[in-house]
């Protein structure tokens, strides 16, 4: 027998570095709220409980415990699957034995309780089709059909969205997409964004085909789904987009949406009563006063009210079912306007003016209350970060300051979680470039926190909070290990180049 002293250190560093990598890791455990990426192998062949997770529902013990309490881990969203094909099988070996199953002994055609706690929209839709030609007329022939519906009208998903097509995730995330980066190596990765979970010590990167690279474009949140309507097409020269696009995170996807009717940039976008909402902004030969309203269920945008006057620069948001929009800029003028839009009469109405001008900065909606962040003016005769933070109450129609920024924030990104005010690295013209520093304002506290920067520098960044699930999560790699990544799949490239030679 050969006998190698060396080879057990070799082998566990070689998984240590795999799981310090990701790579080919295929699950997500959340350990007090931190998601930390495992390898489901390592993990059954070391420990005796996820042997028994990965098997118990195999077990003649599985089919013996208590049906709601069953019935309630397979409907969980915590529940921890690479595919909701293993729920499906994890619902049939309830009711059969895994023998009947692999064999085909189970009669489907029963009203078998478990089923109804797959998610089967989240199936591929090939499976589903194969299931389908199977069935005679039933109950889960029904649940297929819904699905199959559900697969064939793609682009009206985000209305069709109930608690069965949701991904089986508790991970919200911050994502930031497109922007102005100072960094050649981030400018030329393609299809890349990031992403941060406050758990983690670093912001990632997912690569998702087809994602747009702009930068000042306008983002909603509809049911999961992530748009982003216009912007800037700015890596040759400026112009206004009107190209809109839509990300599904369930399956790291985009796809393209009806375009605006007309280009907007530096504009706002909010989401009212499940609609999304473009407002106002400039395409490079005029300013724009007109105020397009996009309906999912038809895939159409429409012009509704316009505001009072033509802005740009300016930030919006949400409280109460109704928009507010502040600042931002008319010709040279910076601007402390308010205005509020209710969608029922389709009317703007103006509303006490803010404590001071500013443009390109963000706001944000927390507890009935609009937060405006950052930006810049030339109050000083020169172009100069504000850093005092403000609070519209829309209730008393009213203004209060908050405590100031530690430092500037002009086009930041902005995402709220857990109440925490995210703003993301932006532009800085006291110290004259481009930032990659995060700050959170703590709405509990009225304080400033710093967070994780980013890598580089960007500004222009178009942020949002998302629900992730875990395997896509697992795809998100830290930058260096992203540039290594490339880095070895050119070398590959390049070695299989020269053997053709």
């Amino acid at each position: 027998m050969f006998k190698s002293w060396t080879h057990f250190p070799s082998l566990m560093d070689g998984i240590h570095t795999l799981r310090q990598s990701g790579t080919l890791s295929d699950v997500v455990l959340l350990v007090e709220g931190r998601p930390i990426q495992a390898h489901r192998v390592l993990l059954a062949a070391s420990c005796d409980y996820f042997r028994n997770i990965q098997t118990l529902s195999r077990t003649d013990v599985y089919r013996q415990l208590p049906e709601e309490d069953v019935f309630m881990v397979l409907s969980s969203d915590a529940l921890q699957v690479a595919s909701e094909n293993e729920v499906y099988e994890a619902a049939l070996h309830y009711h059969y034995s895994p023998e009947e199953v692999e064999t085909d002994q189970v009669d489907l055609q029963d009203n078998l309780r478990m089923l109804d706690a797959v998610r089967f929209s989240l199936i591929e839709k090939q499976v589903l089709q194969r299931l389908h030609s199977r069935l005679d007329s039933c109950p889960l022939k029904d649940s297929i059909s819904a699905a199959l519906r559900y697969h064939e009208h793609e682009l009206w998903q985000p209305v069709l969205q109930s608690h069965l097509t949701q991904p089986r995730s508790i991970f919200h995330c911050i994502l930031g997409f497109g922007g102005m980066f100072s960094s050649s190596s981030f400018v030329d990765a393609e299809h890349m964004f990031q992403v941060y979970h406050p758990s983690w010590s670093e912001w990632r990167t997912l690569q998702a085909a087809h994602a747009p690279r702009m930068s000042n474009q306008g983002i909603a949140v509809l049911n999961n789904f992530v748009y982003l309507i216009g912007g800037d097409k700015n890596n040759s020269g400026f112009r206004a987009e009107s190209r809109c696009w839509r990300y599904d995170p369930r399956h790291n996807s985009w796809c393209s949406i009806q375009p605006l009717q007309k280009q907007h940039a530096d504009h706002c976008v909010c989401v009212v009563g499940g609609h999304i909402y473009a407002i106002g902004g400039r395409d490079y030969r005029s300013e724009l006063d007109s105020v397009e309203r996009y309906d999912p269920s038809t895939n159409k945008w429409e012009f509704v009210a316009p505001m009072k006057k033509e802005v740009y620069a300016h930030a919006g948001a949400v409280v109460d079912g109704r928009i507010y929009i502040t600042c931002g800029r008319r010709g040279m003028a910076y601007l402390r306007e308010t205005y509020c839009f209710d969608p029922a009469p389709n009317h703007w109405t103006a509303c006490a003016e803010g404590p001071l001008e500013r443009a390109w900065h963000g706001m944000a909606a927390v507890n009935g209350r609009a937060y405006v962040i950052g930006g810049s003016n030339d109050d000083s005769g020169y172009r100069r970060d504000v850093l005092q933070a403000a609070c519209f109450d829309p209730t008393a129609n009213s203004w209060s300051l908050l405590t100031p920024l530690p430092s500037g924030h002009g086009e930041p990104g902005i995402a709220v979680l857990d109440s925490r005010i995210y703003v993301l690295c932006g532009r800085s013209h006291d110290k004259g470039d481009r930032m990659k520093y995060v700050h959170v304002y703590n709405t509990d506290t009225g304080e400033w926190e710093n967070e994780t920067e980013f890598t580089d520098c960007v500004s222009g960044l178009a942020a949002c909070v998302a629900l992730m699930p875990p395997a896509v999560i697992a795809q998100a790699r830290g930058w260096e290990q992203h540039t290594k990544a490339s880095s070895d799949n050119a070398d590959i490239d390049s070695s299989e180049e020269s053997s053709e030679d």
